[in-house]
């Protein structure tokens, strides 16, 4: 992992999940990824505007190719449970997320994909050819999409002319959004992040939203990596997709959480009042397990929504 190039240290997205043992399972059994952290609490600090106070839920750490950034948490309401929107839609809109990732082997993965249960396969794989954004050329590359149990939509890709890493790297999180200009307004002058793409396309079909012809604007921020950890913004430019209004501030299963660290949460907490966006928790301290769980440590920590309604809790240990 490269020195960090901003306020904040993008470590992982927490998916609100149905059933958490679940999707364990399928990052294990069909992703490979394994389990870094696991317990059961009582929920206190109401950083993300969900549930309650006192509320239990369980929580998953799973950790691919890297042991502090690029992780995904499943968090689950155990009692009481969330209201259930019902099946998965298998449709994207404003308010939804793509996880976008580098996969090993393209072939297995589809296979897995095909025979875990609630799992789908949304596009079957397809060749391809994109000029690299670095200026290297062209890169030849096989994508598809797919869904996970829980309804979360990941797009895939397998390159022919570049090494692909030795397990599945989810590389950046892409929020579809209602303005690409006040998301990156956010990521880049509140949090720090670097832009390092910005294209507008016409989409081909594959991403589970509008339809194939779509004109979109796409963005890209990368944050301590290089290559992964990444926060990306998504706007349709035409035709526009429907706002679902207030539904996107009201966190639920099927919601996501991005989780961050920070060496300075006071000094990113005013940037933050001052970007105008919601708070939904004031800084505070509280006394957590030290990394390892060996002995204990101050935690700093924050909540708020963007102006999309997406939940950002960022904390700052002491050691």
């Amino acid at each position: 992992m490269t020195e960090s190039l901003s306020d904040i240290i993008l470590k992982r997205t927490t998916l609100i999940v149905r059933d958490a043992d679940r999707m364990k399972k399928f990052y294990e059994q069909v992703l490979g990824w394994k389990l870094s952290y696991s317990s059961e609490m009582e929920l206190s600090a109401g950083i993300i505007p969900c549930g309650k106070p006192g509320d239990r839920v369980k929580l998953y750490m799973m950790e691919g190719i890297d042991p502090q950034i690029a992780k995904i948490g499943l968090l689950e309401w155990l009692d009481p449970k969330l209201p259930d929107p019902g099946p998965p839609t298998h449709r994207l809109g404003i308010g939804n997320i793509v996880l976008v990732a580098d996969v090993p082997d393209m072939d297995e993965l589809m296979e897995k994909v095909k025979n875990f249960p609630g799992a789908k396969v949304h596009f079957a794989p397809e060749d391809g050819v994109f000029p690299d954004p670095r200026g290297e050329g062209n890169i030849e590359f096989s994508n598809a999409a797919m869904f996970d149990p829980e309804g979360f939509f990941y797009e895939l890709y397998y390159r022919y002319n570049r090494p692909n890493p030795d397990q599945f790297l989810i590389r950046r999180t892409t929020s579809i959004v209602r303005d690409i200009e006040r998301t990156l307004d956010l990521l880049i002058n509140t949090l720090g992040l670097t832009k390092t793409q910005d294209s507008t396309m016409n989409l081909e079909g594959m991403l589970a939203a509008g339809k194939a012809g779509d004109t979109v604007r796409f963005a890209v921020c990368k944050a301590q990596h290089e290559y992964y950890g990444m926060a990306a913004g998504l706007e349709f430019l035409k035709d526009p997709l429907d706002d679902p209004g207030d539904a996107t501030w009201m966190p639920g299963i099927g919601s996501a959480v991005f989780v961050a660290g920070t060496d300075n949460a006071a000094a990113l907490f005013e940037k933050v009042k001052a970007a105008g966006v919601k708070v939904t928790c004031e800084l505070f301290s509280r006394t957590v397990p030290k990394t390892g769980g060996q002995g204990e440590t101050k935690m700093y920590s924050m909540g708020f929504q963007d102006h999309d309604g997406f939940v950002w809790e960022v904390n700052q240990r002491d050691g």
